[in-house]
C-alpha cells in the first residue's frame, strides 16, 4: 500500500476512521509499516492505543511489527496501562506469526525466545504487581506458542 496512508498524524479523527476501515476490511497487514509510525507516534495516545486494539485484525503480521510492540513495553516513559495492552497485542502477533508459518522454524524459535529474556528482563525489574501479571500472562502463552514451534 502506499506511504503515509494516514496523513498527518496530529488530525487523528480522520486517522482513527482510517484504521478501523482498514481494519474491518482486513487490509491493515499490507499496512505494516505505517502501523508502526503510529505506534511510534508519541503525541496522541489514543492513535497508539487504537494501533495496539488494531493488533488482532493483521493477517501475516511480520517481525519488525512484533519488535515495535516489544519496544513499547519495554518502554519506562509510557503509562502502564498502554504497556499491559501492548503485552495482549504481542501475545497474539507471536500465536499469528508462528501459525502462518510464513518465516523459518529457526527465526521463530530465536524471535520467541528474544519475547522470553525480554519480558523476564522486565519481570526482574521493579515494576507495579499489575504490570507483572500482565507480563507472566503473555509470557505463559509466549511459552506455549514456542512449545508449538
Amino acid at each position: 500500500m502506499e506511504k503515509n496512508i494516514f496523513g498527518n498524524l496530529n488530525d487523528w479523527g480522520p486517522v482513527l476512521e482510517k484504521l478501523e476501515k482498514l481494519s474491518q476490511s482486513r487490509e491493515l497487514g499490507n499496512c505494516q509499516d505505517e502501523l508502526i509510525r503510529l505506534l511510534r507516534f508519541d503525541q496522541n495516545w489514543r492513535l497508539r492505543e487504537a494501533a495496539i486494539e488494531s493488533l488482532p485484525f493483521i493477517e501475516n503480521p511480520g517481525l519488525n511489527l512484533a519488535r515495535e510492540v516489544i519496544s513499547l513495553i519495554k518502554r519506562k516513559d509510557l503509562y502502564y496501562d498502554v504497556r499491559i495492552l501492548a503485552t495482549d497485542g504481542l501475545e497474539k502477533l507471536a500465536a499469528a506469526i508462528v501459525n502462518n508459518r510464513g518465516f523459518d522454524k529457526d527465526i521463530l524459535k530465536q524471535f520467541v525466545q528474544e519475547i522470553i529474556k525480554d519480558m523476564n528482563t522486565l519481570l526482574a525489574s521493579p515494576e507495579p504487581p499489575k504490570f507483572h501479571d500482565a507480563l507472566r500472562n503473555s509470557m505463559n502463552q509466549v511459552k506455549n506458542i514456542e512449545a508449538a514451534i
